[in-house]
Parts: structure tokens; sequence; C-alpha cells
């Protein structure tokens, strides 16, 4: 298995990363481990490192959504689903983002996947996002490959960094590969955490994928505001 969180953490060094997961990566998590719940999570970041953290930032989210939503959200997601199958031409992903209807384990269980298929995917969607603010120009792009040559990676691992860098997952792909509503939750938590908040494109690519993934609003700004607080 390879050693994602190495691969997550050199990206921020190489500068493909622009965003909040900047201080993530680097190992500033005390403030999302602040809370005695973040304890847990802090033993799991020994581990996992920045995917950890996103894992802990996604059901924080989505636990202050839940606590704040619950009488009215079947509601308004129902709407939210209406309005994504209206403004889409392509089949949407559907997922049941019910408050109190996910479990903390099973977005701790995206991360811990024996398999890695979802760190991985996560690790994808910050490249993904990272491309997607038009920040990385051809110049920058090969600053990012010469610093990834000087990481201590296995080659198999600097050919798949390569790989992603060269040709990163577009949204769509990315929305495709999501298979339930906890891995979506930490797939739009890794994105927005990957990016610059305060490009107009970032903005709209976040919003593009909130809707193709059906992500309430409510819980999307649960999300930035857990990322506010890193």
């Amino acid at each position: 298995m390879k050693d994602l969180q190495k691969l997550v953490s050199g990206l921020n060094k190489s500068g493909a990363l622009s965003g909040l997961l900047g201080g993530v990566a680097g190992g500033g998590v005390s403030s999302l481990l602040s809370s005695k719940k973040g304890k847990k999570t802090g033993k799991k970041a020994v581990k996992y490192g920045a995917l950890a953290a996103v894992g802990g930032l996604a059901w924080k989210a989505y636990k202050q959504y839940s606590e704040q939503n619950e009488a009215a959200a079947q509601q308004r997601d129902s709407a939210a689903f209406d309005k994504a199958m209206a403004t889409r031409s392509q089949p949407t992903r559907h997922f049941d983002f019910k408050p109190a209807t996910i479990q903390e384990h099973s977005f701790e269980q995206v991360v811990e996947d024996e398999s890695g298929s979802g760190q991985l995917l996560l690790m994808r969607a910050m490249i993904a996002a990272a491309y997607a603010d038009g920040h990385i120009d051809d110049n920058e792009r090969q600053k990012i490959f010469a610093q990834v040559e000087t990481m201590t990676l296995s080659v198999q691992e600097k050919a798949m960094l390569f790989d992603e860098l060269r040709q990163p997952m577009s949204l769509s792909e990315l929305v495709q590969a999501v298979p339930n509503a906890q891995t979506g939750i930490e797939v739009y938590a890794a994105s927005a955490s990957a990016i610059d908040l305060q490009q107009t494109i970032s903005q709209q690519y976040l919003q593009t994928l909130a809707n193709q993934l059906c992500i309430p609003k409510e819980l999307v700004h649960s999300i930035h505001q857990q990322l506010a607080e890193l």
C-alpha cells in the first residue's frame, strides 16, 4: 500500500496545494483536535495525517449540520435534489444526507479502508481542486515535478503522483467515483481545503461539486465553517 499521507504532505511542500490544506498537511491540526472528541481523531491523525484530519473535519461539519437542521432537513434535501436534477444534463448522484443518519465510524472508514481507495480518492480530489482554480500553469507544474523528484518516494509512488499531476480527474469523473454520502462529504471537504477559496473560479468549482453531489447548502456552510476555524 502506498503511503498516501506522504504524497499529500509532499504535494503541500511542492506548492501543488494552495488552500487551507497547507496547514493541515503541514501538521497544523491542533485546532481541529482541540475538543475532547478530537482526541480520538488525534490518534488517527498520527497514522493517517492530513487525510484523517479531513475525515474528522467532515464528521464535525456533518454533526453540526445534524444538530442545527434535523427538524426540516428532509424537505430541504428533497428540494436540493430536485434543483440538481433540473440543472444537470448528466445523471445525478443522489445520497442520503439527512441529519443523524450517518455515524462517525462511517467517516473513519473512508480513510481507514485497507484497500486505500478512500485515501486515494481524497488525494485525487485535492489535486483536481488545486488545478481547478487556474493557479498551476506549465512553469509552476514543472517546478512541482522538480520538487516531487526530491521527495523520498518510491519510483512507483512518484509515477502515481506524476500521472495525477499531469492529468487530474475531471469534476464529473470525481463525482462518479464517489460511492456514498460520507465519502461525498469528505471529498467536498478535501477539495475545499486544497483550493484558494478567495478565487471566483474556486467558488464556482466548489458550488458545482456540491450541486452534483446534492450536498445541502446548510451542510456546505458547516464544512466551510469548520475550515475557517483551522
